[in-house]
């Protein structure tokens, strides 16, 4: 029947699969294009353990293969036992500040509650002063992109964005594919269309920086 399409993604072959691998490569590219889309940010949360300085993306509660970056200025934490009414702001440092304050002599075994945190070089988190157990500590992060491959994967685009906006990402492919200028072209015009309206809703406000001196 005219219209329709192919019942599964998987195990398509010649066209049927090069329209299934660019539209998944079209999301990908969409997700790429900024590390601080809105709708891929998400908060990790996780407790201390006693004496444990550092702090893996896993022991941070992050699935495998999902993490992107760590929103360094949303941290904060609070007696796991008596709750948010506790809660602190946590301060980023740069690691080597950190580990010159925090992992030097006498202060490797000075146990308190956190009040500082550093992104350490494999994207764990380092917290100062050394943990005692018992705080949950929360921070936000950016979820990596992440390609369509099963039938029932679904984009995380936001409802209110239209999701013709892969479509046309996709059509870029098939008309250069093709070498079909007019397909590519009203791909590239719709979705330029769309993209600058995902962006003017997705991507961070931009504000004025403070005075220099």
């Amino acid at each position: 029947m005219a219209g329709t399409g192919p019942l599964t993604v998987v195990g398509q072959t010649g066209e049927l699969k090069r329209l299934v691998d660019w539209t998944a490569s079209a999301w990908f590219d969409i997700q790429a294009m900024h590390q601080d889309w809105r709708f891929l940010r998400t908060t990790a949360s996780w407790a201390t353990v006693q004496a444990q300085a550092t702090y893996t993306t896993a022991q941070c509660g992050i699935p495998a293969g999902t993490f992107s970056a760590w929103v360094r200025d949303s941290f904060r934490n609070y007696p796991t036992a008596t709750g948010q009414s506790g809660e602190i702001f946590m301060p980023y440092l740069p690691y080597t500040y950190w580990r010159n304050q925090y992992q030097f002599g006498a202060y490797r075994t000075t146990y308190s509650r956190p009040i500082e945190m550093t992104v350490t070089p494999d994207d764990g988190i380092g917290l100062g002063p050394v943990p005692l157990s018992g705080y949950t500590i929360l921070g936000d992060y950016f979820s990596a992109p992440v390609l369509l491959s099963a039938d029932a994967d679904v984009p995380t685009l936001p409802a209110k964005h239209n999701p013709m906006l892969i479509v046309y990402h996709a059509m870029e492919s098939y008309g250069a594919f093709e070498a079909a200028p007019e397909v590519y072209q009203r791909g590239l015009t719709e979705f330029t269309k769309l993209l600058r309206r995902l962006e003017a809703d997705q991507l961070p406000e931009y504000t004025l920086g403070g005075a220099l001196c």
